[in-house]
Order: structure tokens, then C-alpha cells, then sequence
């Protein structure tokens, strides 16, 4: 069992590039993943992928700068 399972990770700039990868790397831990970036638009091909994983996420749009 992973420590990860049913955990939500908040992932910053997780709509593209190393974001998406570390959101990915979670989601496969067990975790459930909340998908943030600056244009809401962005996060939805990572949040179809970690879906696709059979876990739960969210996508956000925010500017955390």
C-alpha cells in the first residue's frame, strides 16, 4: 500500500512540462491530485491523465507568483 493512497497533492504549474511530470509521479504513489496553473485551461490535459490513472483530480487556474 502506498502512504501516498487517497492523499490530495496540490501541484503547482502541474498543466505542462516538470509540474505535470511530478503530478503524474504522485497520481501513480496513490495520491489524488489538485492541478493548478495560470490559465484554468491548461490543467485539463494533466487532470484527463491522472483520471485516466484512476485516481481523483481537480483542475485550478491561479497565479501563485
Amino acid at each position: 500500500m502506498s502512504q501516498l493512497l487517497n492523499q490530495v497533492a496540490v501541484v503547482t504549474g502541474a498543466g505542462r512540462g516538470i509540474g505535470q511530470a511530478i503530478a503524474l509521479k504522485l497520481a501513480g504513489a496513490g495520491a489524488n491530485i489538485a492541478v493548478v496553473d495560470i490559465k484554468p485551461e491548461f490543467t485539463q490535459e494533466t487532470v484527463q491523465k491522472v483520471l485516466a490513472m484512476g485516481r481523483c483530480a481537480w483542475g485550478y487556474g491561479a497565479d501563485v507568483s
